[in-house]
């Protein structure tokens, strides 16, 4: 088990989380700064339009969606398509392709080796965070949500890393990708609702975003927290994550295979 060589990428993925430590615990602080603006933004709101819920949702449920939203979009989040580009564009990508390694089994093992230590840290700042809010009064809990939440939460890990592994393989086609790759990030931002529940676009919208990916990597999980889901609508939820994460894989398999026909390295 120690010689297994996608073990040892796991490890390097955790070691390379920590590798500049003050950078790693500024991220950390810093992603917390957005949340709290977030909670006081919904006070305000709720405080002045005077109604008991607002887009479906009441205050503790709101409250609970913004901490959880950007818990979430913390612990699925990416960054490798970038390093990615990279290896395409530098020609680093070849030295994977005479070792007997799978790029893409590489890639997975490495991104879930940085989120092992990233994953606790963050989500016991979200449980003290949670836990204020809850002694304040403003919110509540129930078991059986929590763990609908922990159900759903490796699904929406997988799905958006096989929705940037797919994006990544553009970099086969378009020399300077980062621009795109970041407005992509963007979009995709707002369409898995880590900036706001999906309902402010409206019935429309909203209805359309259900119909992507992107809502079952923050949108889905964290309503299955707030209670807006019953058992049986989050076990439908956790399926369709599978399904598309299924359909992804396959995609990006074949953007892969196109592109590589497309890859040229010279030098060593």
């Amino acid at each position: 088990m120690r010689n297994n060589k996608y073990v040892k990428v796991l490890q390097l993925g955790m070691q390379n989380e920590m590798e500049y430590r003050a950078n790693y615990w500024l991220q950390m602080a810093g992603f917390m700064l957005p949340i709290m603006t977030q909670i006081f933004l919904w006070l305000a709101v709720f405080g002045s339009s005077g109604q008991a819920r607002v887009l479906g949702y009441s205050l503790p449920e709101m409250l609970v969606y913004v901490v959880m939203a950007g818990v979430t979009g913390k612990l699925i989040a990416t960054g490798f398509e970038y390093e990615i580009a990279t290896d395409i564009k530098e020609g680093g990508l070849a030295k994977f392709m005479v070792q007997p390694v799978h790029y893409f089994a590489y890639r997975f093992c490495r991104f879930i080796g940085g989120k092992v230590i990233q994953s606790a840290v963050v989500l016991l700042a979200a449980a003290i965070l949670l836990l204020c809010l809850s002694l304040e009064g403003q919110i509540s809990f129930g078991l059986s949500y929590i763990l609908l939440y922990i159900l759903a939460l490796p699904g929406a890990l997988v799905l958006n890393f096989v929705v940037y592994y797919a994006l990544s393989g553009i970099a086969f086609w378009v020399t300077e990708s980062a621009g795109l790759f970041y407005t992509l990030s963007l979009v995709i931002y707002v369409a898995s609702g880590t900036v706001f529940p999906l309902t402010i676009f409206g019935d429309v919208l909203a209805r359309l975003f259900s119909l992507l990916p992107f809502s079952y990597t923050v949108f889905f999980p964290v309503n299955a927290l707030t209670g807006k889901l019953t058992v049986l609508e989050a076990a439908k939820g956790i399926g369709v994550q599978w399904l598309w994460i299924v359909a992804l894989a396959a995609l990006s398999r074949w953007v892969w295979q196109a592109g590589v026909k497309r890859f040229v390295s010279v030098g060593g």
